[in-house]
């Protein structure tokens, strides 16, 4: 019984590492929000990838979201991903820009939602995991050392 108490002791002890937890999450997070507003404004045979995301917003066909001024929310969309894959990465503004990454990736589940959970048939596995990973940050912060928040917020 003993060994469980000092094995389970020790375990307890890796919390002092809890920042490089936090880390990995902002920097995988920054990656993959980066490409995805990157790729939202980046032209494609002539035409810019921003009208072909605000066509898929706006009303039209069958797999689009309807929603009014979709250029508008494509910006906000663009804004969200690239300006807070940016935040992200330097940990300025972690729980600030954690809540509208959730709202995009609400939006993103909510469209792959008929296809399931799985990532692989485009389900909303992926969207759900980056929604976790947002949550967390949004709770717990940026994390110690290595972001702005810590050392502007420390006192």
């Amino acid at each position: 019984m003993n060994f469980f108490k000092t094995f389970n002791d020790r375990l307890l002890n890796l919390g002092i590492f809890d920042f490089l937890v936090l880390l990995s999450f902002r920097l995988y997070l920054a990656y993959v929000f980066w490409f995805a507003g990157y790729g939202k404004i980046n032209w494609n045979n002539g035409i810019p990838n921003i009208d072909r995301f605000a066509g898929f917003l706006g009303p039209g066909g069958q797999d689009n979201l309807n929603f009014i001024l979709p250029h508008f929310f494509g910006w906000l969309a663009v804004l969200a991903e690239a300006g807070g894959a940016i935040l992200l990465l330097v940990g300025l503004f972690s729980r600030w820009i954690a809540i509208p990454l959730i709202f995009t990736m609400l939006v993103a589940a909510y469209y792959h939602l008929p296809n399931g959970w799985n990532a692989d048939a485009n389900g909303i596995e992926m969207s759900v995991t980056y929604i976790l990973m947002l949550l967390v940050i949004l709770i717990f912060g940026p994390g110690k050392y290595f972001s702005l928040d810590y050392w502007v917020l420390k006192k």
